[in-house]
């Protein structure tokens, strides 16, 4: 578990979600510590909704937890970005058809989403 927030992250989420972006997330978590995080973090409730490996029993990067979170929340894939820290859980999700950014820092993200067109 992540001992705490990153705060510049949490804020850019928050700004996409207050300028309407759909935001939903996907994570290689274990049910029960998705749970701790949600109590400690206030935020995890700010997106629409979770999609949790340990609850779906497949992880990142297999195709299937990518189908079944645009499934699950009546994604496109094409038009669906997912932002993440590990380069195989990019290049899965380019493979499900989805686009995708590598996490580096806060500022390179802001960046990016600005580069993918986003207004927040």
């Amino acid at each position: 578990m992540v001992p705490h927030a990153h705060d510049e992250s949490v804020r850019l989420m928050e700004r996409l979600i207050d300028a309407g972006h759909d935001v939903t997330l996907l994570t290689n978590s274990a049910a029960d510590t998705l749970l701790e995080a949600r109590k400690r973090f206030p935020f995890m409730e700010r997106p629409r909704g979770i999609t949790v490996s340990g609850d779906v029993r497949t992880i990142k990067p297999e195709r299937a937890i990518f189908d079944h979170h645009a499934a699950a929340f009546g994604l496109e894939p094409g038009a669906t970005l997912l932002i993440d820290d590990s380069q195989k859980n990019v290049e899965g999700a380019r493979a499900a058809g989805w686009q995708s950014v590598l996490f580096k820092d806060a500022a390179t993200l802001e960046a990016d989403l600005k580069r993918f067109g986003l207004e927040f």
